[in-house]
């Protein structure tokens, strides 16, 4: 891996940009990071480490927080651009960190979460290949893969933090193990390892279950009956009564295999296994097969009985046992095939004998019937002849039951529906009541009337309906029947109610009328109504009726998460959140868009509105000015007309003292001044009131100020009236409560779309900064809310469905109770509406029976010619009497007809009487029979389910030894090779652990060839097998220095001084990357940082330290040192410095 440039932008201490190009910086090898203590030089090596992996380099002693500048202002973004190469490409990551900033509206502060973008360039400085990564998660893991460390490696291997130089030196087995695993890629030998440990545990258990499953089959084996005794030559040959006896003793509930029983023997994987026994114990057992017979359950107990099965005896037993078993199947088949035989032949001999009993009891019957009917032929006659007098008065009975019965069934019909009437009404005041005791009679009147109208209940239809049927009633009695005039046998009826009939049926009232007047049409509307209504509740009864149950549960499941999940829960419900509040943002965003695309259009509309008050306001102000120059005309004219007459009055005076004076002055026979006559008649006197010229002159004056003052005034009168016109053509009419009115929503409209619209930008990085929070709370979560998740989506889900499903029930139910008492009460109306229909209907096809009854019975009576009922009743003949006479005579002749044709058959013809009935003896040989038949069929079948049930268990245990003998010979050498790889070999070293032990030997030469140098040959790296407090299967890994000063002993690297343990230090982390980027398919470490420690070096030891860093040129590698060592200033030009600013800030100088 090597580190190309790094470019900060309010990083740390580094308000402003920052850019390090460590190519041309590093271009020698090596360069220095220098400047005062705290002024940054820290913050450059935590940069490159956040951008890889979004921490600083030593996060359990510095907080990541530290990324953000304090120098920067709230908006100002802080980002790093790291580009770096590796052995998988080119890559450039650009991230910013997650801070705290002031709200952009109001008080308070917001979280600005930090973003990630990574690109795959094709070259330093080229363009990208194709799209960034943006989500947190997926640009970790793709960095991660590409550089092949984490952190916590990387800050080991690449970046060697301050104060952590030595944590790979103080490291334990297991943290060494960890790390060098995946700096060599050596984790394959653990997945070969761990596949070859769980190869061998389940080839054992795949042996040790063929064995159990071999006992199991078994001892359901040795529970059948035929291996709990010993097989003899004359059980298996004998067909005789001793087999018989023998199979009818086998019962099949007893041959049935116990299940229960095959229970594989507990055993753990790394016990010895039983094999398949050796030839020499198979000959053993064959020459036990030489003595004395055993029964088969014992011979199977010993061939089980060793440390491996004996298959060869299992086999041979089943094969004998099987054998045996056969032999008496067919000796109980025979059996039963000759008793089948003997049950045939008496079915046959019983058929004949009860065929004939039945024949001599028929005859004998018909012998004994033909008599009788002889005995009975004269009275049969007469009855004849009194039925035939019967008929004609028969025919009239119907119509006058008919019509008697019609009309009292109209009576109670109609008397049924007023008392549904009555009932009804109570019914509409009890639910009323109940509905009040719910809640208010408003509430529920409003529910009802929005439901099916408040008025309408099945009292108030019946009651119409009702009167209605008592005046049809009503009508009917009133009509004169003189056909039941003369009924003394059925009686008048009288009117049940004649105060409630109205007035009599029109006489040209039709049929039709009547029943439309009796429609129960409105009750079968209200009935389907609240069917209907019914309906939609019954879901919702039920559903509301497991409310409370779901409720428990689902609070009962919230519990067990909150205290299984705890905070994970409580952030991945968070996390469930951010996708509803992203789309509120996105649609926050889109309304914001659209706000700013609505500005100019807004915005015309506030300064057309501006323009309207403007002139609103202009046209109460012109209105009120008009008034005014109105008023100041006319007081201008005034004044204008005062004028006027001051100066001719002032003229006149002015005129009269001038006569006066020209008159005193007159000589009578001279010429006047002013006319020019002689004669002087009427000479003016001199007045006491004259004026002078200066008082005419000020007159005139004062009259052209008053004139000018007159034509300013209407000048200034026409100029705002014109304003007022172009005001009130501006204003379109609109006074200014209403300009102002629309103004003020103008300018809502419009600030609210500017308020929306401003916000875009911020909306648009909120957006940005929200999706990359979101990624990476997802990513800091996916490991962990796996095992919650489809929990928590169930739960979630539930409780959707709980709370639409409540909602929906409370909807459902109104003003009542419950939704279930609602229904009740829908179900309720219907069927009093239903009820009350029914019983219209009722009253209504009464009523016109009783009508058609009525008219029926008068043209009965015409058509048999009687000229009243009661004459017709003289005549009748109980229907009874009528039946019972007409049956006897059908009967007698049927009965007659009957024995003449059983006397003609030929089978009774044939019998002469003399033939003897053998049926009881017939039945008992054939009894006798059945059963011997049914006790062979027993029998067989038994024997059959025996043999089936042994064959089957004989199968179960070849096929159980088959697998045995597989699982055995395939699993043997998997289990050794298994052994070996976990660590049961003489090094007692597993597989990965041995490997990762040859790979730090590698270091380890690499290292002390620089630690020799170092430290002049004093000190030694040897890897020991022991460390403290490390298990067995941590061993191998430890690490220990030898002293070659002084008796050359071991000693702990926690024992060595801060500068010794400085360049030993070095030197394994510059021999780590050497074997590494040694290794095909490693890590290729290119660019080393050294944070801090040369202080602690004395000169000679830097020099050799320095020296060892400058062989690393000769590789191509780059070491940056971070120091402030005066000496390492003056060895190294190229370097990086760090300078304080006035500001409080730093800055960067690269010299290259």
């Amino acid at each position: 891996m090597r580190i190309h440039s790094l470019t900060m932008t309010g990083i740390g201490p580094y308000a402003g940009q920052e850019h390090i190009d460590f190519d041309a910086v590093g271009a020698s090898g090596r360069f220095l990071l220098t400047g005062p203590t705290g002024s940054g030089k820290t913050t450059i090596i935590d940069a490159i480490v956040f951008a890889l992996y979004g921490d600083v380099a030593d996060s359990a002693d510095s907080s990541k927080e530290r990324i953000r500048s304090t120098l920067v202002g709230p908006h100002t973004e802080s980002v790093i651009e790291l580009v770096f190469s590796t052995g998988a490409g080119v890559y450039r990551v650009r991230r910013t960190p997650t801070y705290e900033r002031a709200k952009r509206r109001g008080q308070g502060t917001t979280t600005q979460n930090g973003t990630v973008k990574l690109w795959h360039l094709a070259e330093v400085g080229g363009e990208p290949l194709d799209e960034p990564v943006t989500r947190v998660g997926d640009a970790d893991a793709e960095i991660a893969r590409a550089v092949g460390l984490s952190r916590e490696q990387f800050t080991q291997t690449v970046v060697l933090p301050q104060g952590k130089f030595a944590r790979f030196l103080r490291a334990d087995s297991s943290e060494r193990q960890h790390l060098l695993k995946d700096v060599f890629g050596t984790g394959i030998y653990d997945a070969i390892q761990d596949a070859l440990i769980q190869a061998s545990r389940d080839g054992a258990r795949r042996v040790e279950q063929a064995a159990a499953d071999l006992r199991g089959q078994v001892a359901s084996l040795e529970r059948h009956p035929l291996l709990t005794e010993a097989p003899s030559p004359a059980e298996t040959t004998d067909t005789g009564k001793e087999t018989d006896d023998a199979d009818q003793a086998v019962h099949p509930e007893d041959s049935s295999p116990d299940n229960s029983s095959l229970q594989a023997t507990p055993g753990g994987t790394q016990e010895a296994l039983p094999l398949p026994m050796e030839d020499t114990d198979r000959a053993e057992h064959q020459e036990a097969d030489a003595s004395p017979a055993q029964a088969p359950a014992q011979a199977l107990e010993e061939a089980m009985a060793g440390a491996a099965p004996d298959l060869v005896a299992l086999r041979r037993i089943g094969a004998e046992v099987l054998e045996a078993s056969h032999n008496r199947v067919a000796s109980a088949d025979a059996h039963s095939e000759a008793a089948g035989t003997a049950l045939t032949r008496a079915q046959s001999a019983r058929e004949e004998a009860q065929s004939l009993h039945d024949l001599l009891e028929r005859r004998r019957a018909l012998i004994e019937e033909n008599e009788r009917l002889a005995e009975r032929a004269e009275q049969e006659a007469d009855d004849a002849r009194r039925l035939q007098d019967a008929e004609r008065a028969s025919r009239v009975r119907p119509y006058l039951a008919a019509e008697q019965t019609a009309h009292r069934r109209a009576q109670q019909a109609v008397a049924a529906l007023a008392a549904r009437a009555d009932q009804s009404g109570l019914a509409h005041l009890a639910e009323q009541a109940g509905v009040t005791s719910a809640g208010s009679v408003e509430e529920a009147t409003g529910s009802e009337a929005r439901s099916h109208g408040a008025a309408v209940t099945p009292a108030a239809l019946v009651e119409p309906l009702v009167r209605e049927a008592q005046r049809q009633l009503t009508a009917l009695e009133d009509q004169p029947s003189q056909a039941m005039a003369g009924d003394a046998e059925a009686g008048a009826v009288a009117p049940q109610d004649s105060d409630a009939a109205e007035t009599p049926v029109a006489a040209d009232e039709s049929e039709t009328d009547r029943a439309e007047a009796l429609s129960p049409r409105d009750l079968d509307d209200l009935a389907h109504h609240c069917r209907r209504e019914h309906g939609q509740l019954e879901t919702l009864v039920d559903l509301e009726a497991g409310l409370p149950e779901r409720e428990s549960a689902l609070q009962q499941r919230e519990a067990e998460l909150q205290r299984a999940a705890g905070q994970l829960e409580q952030r991945a419900e968070k996390l469930a959140e951010r996708p509803a509040q992203r789309t509120a943002l996105v649609e926050t965003l889109e309304a914001a868009r659209a706000a700013h695309e609505r500005l100019d259009g807004l915005q015309d509309r506030r300064a057309r509105a501006e323009e309207r008050h403007r002139a609103a306001l202009a046209v109460e102000q012109l209105s009120a000015q008009l008034a005014q120059r109105d008023a100041a005309c006319a007081e201008a004219a005034t004044l204008a007309r005062e004028a006027t007459e001051r100066v001719r009055a002032t003229r006149l005076a002015w005129i009269s003292g001038t006569a006066g004076a020209l008159a005193g002055e007159l000589t009578e026979g001279e010429p006047c001044p002013v006319c020019g006559s002689t004669t002087h008649p009427s000479p003016a006197t001199a007045g006491t009131d004259g004026a002078t010229r200066q008082q005419v002159e000020a007159a005139e004056e004062q009259q052209r100020q008053a004139d000018e003052a007159l034509s300013g005034a209407v000048r200034e009168r026409h100029a705002c009236a014109a304003r007022l016109q172009e005001a009130q053509r501006a204003s379109d009419g609109m006074d200014v409560p209403a300009a102002k009115e629309a103004l003020e929503a103008a300018a809502t409209a419009l600030a609210t779309a500017r308020a929306a619209a401003d916000g875009v930008e911020e909306l648009v990085e909120r957006l940005e900064a929200f999706d990359a929070g979101t990624e990476q709370e997802r990513a800091a979560l996916d490991a962990a809310r796996s095992a919650q998740e489809s929990a928590r989506s169930r739960l979630e889900a539930d409780r959707e469905a709980l709370a639409q499903d409540q909602r929906r029930c409370l909807e459902a139910r109104g003003t009542w109770p419950s939704v279930t008492a609602r229904a009740a009460a829908l179900l309720v109306r219907a069927k009093e509406a239903e009820d009350a229909s029914q019983d219209v209907d009722t009253a209504r096809t009464a009523l016109a029976q009783a009508r058609s009854a009525l008219a029926d019975l008068a043209a009965a009576l015409t058509e048999e010619g009687f000229t009243s009922a009661a004459q017709a009743t003289a005549a009748l003949m109980e229907r009874g009497a009528i039946e019972a006479l007409t049956a006897g005579v059908r009967a007698a002749a049927t009965a007659h007809e009957r024995v003449r044709l059983g006397l003609e058959d030929p089978q009774i013809a044939a019998l002469s009487g003399q033939e003897e009935d053998h049926l009881e003896a017939a039945i008992a040989e054939l009894a006798q029979a059945d059963a011997t038949a049914r006790q062979a069929a027993s029998a067989q079948a038994r024997a059959a389910e025996s043999h089936e049930h042994l064959r089957r268990a004989i199968d179960g245990v070849e096929q159980a030894a088959t697998a045995y003998e597989e699982a055995a010979g395939s699993s043997a050498d998997l289990i050794r090779v298994a052994n070996l790889a976990r660590g049961e070999n003489e090094a007692g070293t597993p597989l990965a652990t041995w490997v990762l032990q040859a790979r730090f030997e590698e270091v380890l030469v690499f290292a002390n060839e620089r630690l020799s140098q170092m430290s002049s040959g004093r000190y030694e790296l040897i890897r020991v097998a022991e460390e403290t407090s490390q298990r067995k299967r941590r061993k191998g890994l430890g690490l220990a220095v030898v002293d070659h000063l002084g008796d050359e002993r071991t000693r702990d690297p926690r024992t060595l001084s801060g500068g010794e343990t400085f360049y030993v230090s070095l030197s394994l982390a510059l021999a780590l990357a050497d074997v590494v980027s040694a290794e095909s398919g490693g890590v290729s470490l290119e660019t080393l940082f050294i944070d801090e420690g040369f202080g602690t070096l004395d000169a000679d030891t830097l020099q050799a330290v320095m020296a060892q860093i400058d062989h690393l040129r000769a590789g191509g590698r780059t070491v940056g040192i971070v120091s402030h060592v005066a000496e390492l200033r003056d060895q190294i030009a190229e370097r990086i410095a760090v300078r304080r600013v006035a500001s409080g800030g730093s800055t960067l100088r690269v010299t290259a």
